[in-house]
């Protein structure tokens, strides 16, 4: 049932979302600040464990998750919180919004490759792909670990648990928006903001609908152990196969083809999967939009002013001008 609604002006919520900004603006500039600081005293004293993929991980994660988030939690702690009720997703139903978010992190991701495409056509130069730079050369289990374990937990107590019930108040398509966009827009790059934002979304919807996090997390984690499961085999096995295949002679390139015929095999089953979990999802997405539901919140905003109140407060902005900074740099290598 929906539940009554209230009219409330800017005066009664503009506080809440600013602090929800201060929150984000804390956690990302505590990390950034703290990266960087790290990296310059390892330069100056250990220089050689810039070379060793473990001391990236650590530098990009250890600051974000024993520093920066206990602090943004200490900073939106104060404001009230609405628990969402409780609702339990069934396996096939947990399997059917998968498809879905491997759907929406496809076509986000190509979204973000075209555009750092054109902009690196502008500058002359390739754009480098923060995460899989960071994946290049890494060990499979260490990048399973942070990325299909910590980095869902983490990410879906802050942009789900911790802001949705914050805000879910004011309008739960507003609580869907604030948590897509402040996610997408955590990730500081253009490769990974598009698709961040649809699966951000998506995963708030979830999280309205069930109440319960764990949901998310799974979801988090499946999308993001898939995608470095796919990733390594492709970068690992197809990069052998793949250059095998750039002989002009047909004689060699058919002994080259049938000894490395599992890895062809490998790949095409691979690629095979991704086509059908993209391409179901999709269809999924759009046989089920009009099931999408969303109920009146009992603070929900007017429509007039409702932007301006949300996101024209010093937290908010201050917190995306930072984001917009770090995707700036990224792309354009100042």
């Amino acid at each position: 049932m929906d539940e009554q609604a209230t009219v409330y002006t800017e005066e009664h919520v503009k506080l809440p979302f600013s602090r929800v900004g201060w929150t984000l603006f804390a956690i990302l500039g505590i990390t950034t600040a703290l990266q960087i600081a790290g990296g310059a005293v390892v330069y100056l004293l250990a220089p050689q464990l810039n070379k060793t993929s473990w001391f990236s991980w650590v530098l990009t994660f250890a600051p974000l998750y024993f520093i920066a988030i206990p602090v943004g939690y200490i900073i939106i702690k104060p404001i009230p919180k609405i628990v969402v009720p409780q609702q339990r997703l069934g396996f096939g139903k947990l399997i059917v919004f998968f498809a879905m978010s491997y759907a929406v992190m496809y076509i986000g991701n190509i979204v973000g490759t075209l555009l750092n495409a054109g902009i690196s056509a502008l500058r002359g130069t390739e754009l480098t792909n923060p995460l899989l730079a960071l994946m290049t050369g890494s060990n499979i289990y260490i990048e399973l670990f942070v990325v299909g374990v910590c980095a869902p937990v983490m990410e879906e107590l802050v942009f789900r648990k911790m802001l949705i019930d914050r805000i879910r108040v004011y309008g739960e398509g507003t609580a869907i928006l604030v948590s897509g966009l402040t996610f997408g827009l955590f990730h500081g790059n253009l490769f990974q903001f598009f698709y961040a934002f649809g699966l951000g979304a998506l995963f708030a919807y979830v999280y309205l609908r069930t109440g319960r996090v764990r949901y998310t997390i799974i979801l988090h984690a499946m999308i993001n152990s898939f995608s470095v499961i796919l990733s390594q085999f492709l970068l690992n096995s197809g990069s052998g196969a793949l250059e095998s295949m750039s002989g002009d002679n047909p004689e060699e390139l058919l002994n080259l083809i049938q000894g490395n015929l599992s890895q062809y095999i490998g790949i095409a089953i691979c690629l095979f999967i991704a086509l059908a979990l993209f391409i179901s999802g999709l269809v999924l997405l759009i046989t089920k939009r009009k099931q999408a539901v969303l109920f009146t919140a009992p603070k929900e905003l007017p429509k007039a002013g409702r932007f301006k109140t949300v996101f024209l407060n010093w937290g908010m902005v201050l917190y995306i001008l930072l984001a917009l900074g770090l995707m700036v740099y990224m792309a354009v290598g100042v």
